[in-house]
């Protein structure tokens, strides 16, 4: 058990934090070493150039000097500023999120990069860099704390428990199953097609086969090339893969879970269990295939895990089906959807869907109708069944229902997707309707919660017919206020 910290002790940051913050600021001096390179080189007064090094140098000297923070009864306090300075309170019952980030630099020193988020917004509200692994224990358990204290009486501790770990099998199966490679490989298709990259090669080397002839003559060959190059863009898809999900594992400490991974940089989410606002979990058919599934969340707050790596953008990257009900039933029991009375959308739903597949497919037709012919108008012909079969396979996987404590979406017939909101969650319930929805008397239902995601993985429910989504409407509003609002 980590010893708690004395409130109203000044703290700073570890001492190789100055390293650190120059580090990261190595970029812009690099930048402004290449300026004074390019246009200083051989002139008088060299050294006038190099000033423009100095401000960034003198800014991360100043942060370090100057950044302190302290524990107060009811919140952390974090001050930072000489000639500006800046004080910021956080309530320790704000925090959402203590994030660390932990690469091989930071290890070799026994240091960590600490990101505090609120439900405030997209940013970390506070990142200390670095402070020791001391440091670090002393401000979780003065956070929780904190919290403790403004909640009430303090709950007995619980032993850390290991929820889930992911093995190296999985690891594997996660970076081929995101498919990394092909994307890349048809991005460079594009631009070789785009910027003449096969023109450009056969004038380099004199040989017009490089373009037209390679496709009669060596036609194995080509498709050899193309099955080399996915293969090693997969490889190091799945590289990628081994080197940030690693030892992939989440512990429960008290009411939080606590996610980490990462081979090289080490980075741990701490994710507050009853702050869970929405959780889906997702099969695509190489996860049927393979019998796989993953579960995303969104948590009330920011999310600094966006643009490092994947701890808390997947709850769960990839488990067994089999074990997605025991996992559920410790992180969210209310998520677990068997025995649910399902309910389908509006009849004429198949109708839109297959008018909306059919222009999907006629604009391409129609831009190759000049090149193929009636090669086009074949094509089309093949499109209208397959139209109508993708709108008839969605409209029997889309659906939605109601539990005791949580409202249900489901929808996918080849990437599926069954998403779960509490009704403790809920912070509004909206229905929005195009012309044709006012036309056929049909509505789209929307859930919003405190996450900062929402647009990215909302919970929408299309096409209704308008008195059911009315009705429904109605019903979630009755029951997000029967229940206490919890962030």
């Amino acid at each position: 058990m980590s010893e708690l910290p004395s409130t109203g002790v000044i703290r700073r940051l570890h001492p190789s934090s100055l390293m650190f913050e120059i580090g990261k600021s190595f970029f812009s001096i690099v930048v402004m070493g290449i300026v004074v390179w390019s246009f200083a080189s051989g002139r008088k007064g060299e050294a006038w150039f190099m000033l423009l090094i100095v401000p960034v140098v003198i800014g991360s000297i100043t942060r370090f000097a100057t950044f302190r923070y302290r524990f107060a009864a009811d919140n952390l306090i974090v001050r930072e500023g000489w000639i500006f300075k800046k004080t910021r309170h956080v309530p320790y019952d704000r925090i959402q999120n203590i994030d660390t980030v932990q690469g091989p630099l930071h290890r070799l020193f026994g240091v960590v990069e600490v990101r505090l988020e609120t439900a405030g917004g997209t940013e970390p509200e506070a990142v200390l860099r670095v402070v020791s692994l001391a440091d670090l224990e002393q401000i979780r358990a003065g956070v929780f704390r904190g919290r403790d204290d403004l909640a009430g009486p303090a709950l007995p501790e619980k032993e850390d428990a290991t929820l889930f770990r992911m093995g190296s099998t999985d690891v594997l199966l996660f970076g081929l199953f995101s498919q990394r490679g092909l994307a890349y490989l048809g991005g460079l298709l594009v631009l070789g097609w785009e910027f003449d990259l096969w023109e450009r090669a056969s004038d380099a080397i004199g040989k017009n086969w490089v373009t037209v002839d390679i496709l009669r003559v060596y036609p194995w060959l080509f498709a050899g090339i193309g099955v080399v190059l996915l293969g090693v863009l997969q490889a190091l898809t799945v590289l990628w893969a081994f080197l940030t999900l690693f030892d992939f594992h989440i512990v429960r400490r008290r009411d939080d879970l606590r996610t980490s991974c990462g081979l090289l940089t080490r980075q741990t989410a701490t994710v507050p269990q009853d702050r869970i606002q929405f959780l889906s979990v997702r099969e695509g058919w190489l996860h049927r295939l393979f019998g796989r599934a993953s579960i995303k969340i969104q948590t009330a707050g920011g999310d600094s895990t966006k643009k490092t790596q994947v701890s808390r953008k997947w709850l769960v990257p990839l488990v067994r089906r089999g074990r997605l009900k025991e996992i559920l039933s410790q992180v969210q029991p209310e998520a677990i959807s068997g025995g649910l009375d399902w309910h389908g959308v509006h009849r004429l739903a198949r109708g839109r869907m297959f008018r909306k597949w059919l222009i999907v497919f006629t604009i391409p037709i129609a831009i190759s109708v000049r090149d193929l012919g009636g090669w086009a108008l074949l094509g089309y012909f093949l499109a209208i069944p397959l139209a109508f079969q993708l709108a008839a396979l969605r409209v029997r996987c889309l659906g939605w229902g109601v539990s005791e404590k949580a409202v249900f979406m489901r929808d996918g017939r080849i990437a599926r997707a069954e998403n779960c909101v509490r009704f403790s969650k809920i912070q509004s319930v909206s229905l929005s309707q195009n012309p044709l929805d006012r036309r056929l008397r049909m509505a789209r239902l929307r859930v919003d919660t405190a996450s900062s995601d929402n647009a990215q993985l909302g919970f929408v429910i299309p096409y209704l017919g308008l008195d059911v989504a009315r009705e429904l409407m109605q019903r979630l509003r009755r029951e997000a206020a029967a229940v206490e609002f919890r962030w």
